[in-house]
């Protein structure tokens, strides 16, 4: 492969991402509530808010996680007064998954608060539009390659 040294780059910039990641996860924050959230908390708020009506197993495939986690976060977030779980229409056991107002009024507050985070963060840089545009092209194929390659649909029983 010519370009390997490029290739290694990428692989260690996307561990040094998910180590960012997994420092913001220790770091609960309120996002306007008196509860704490912790940011896998938030971002499942926001893929609710998304699919309203989601059911746990589709809301596990959809964050690559497994039910039993899935199962873990919701309990959390209902048990805050953030979601609640419907019984499916015609399916007993397949929890439909709805935010409550408290539940929308976090995930607004939480998505103003990432757009003001982010926004501070990125003046600290400047990307020109073709470089975003790059960016998102790497980022988007490595995404649609995931399922294909590493992922292979293990968590789709």
């Amino acid at each position: 492969m010519e370009y390997s040294k490029e290739f290694d780059e990428l692989v260690e910039n996307f561990y040094e991402i998910e180590e960012i990641i997994n420092a913001l996860e220790r770091e609960p924050k309120t996002y306007n509530t008196d509860e704490l959230l912790f940011f896998t908390e938030a971002h499942t708020l926001k893929k609710i808010a998304e699919n309203e009506g989601i059911s746990q197993n589709e809301l596990a495939r959809m964050m690559y996680r497994t039910k039993g986690t899935t199962s873990v976060i919701i309990n959390k977030l209902v048990s805050k007064g953030l979601v609640t779980k419907k019984a499916g229409k015609g399916d007993m056991r397949r929890n439909e998954l709805f935010l409550t107002e408290k539940g929308k009024s976090v995930n607004n507050y939480h998505k103003e608060y990432d757009a003001v985070k982010l926004s501070e963060w990125c003046n600290g840089f400047s990307l020109t539009k073709e470089e975003i545009r790059t960016a998102n092209h790497v980022l988007r194929t490595c995404l649609e390659a995931y399922p294909k390659t590493i992922y292979r649909g293990k968590r789709e029983n």
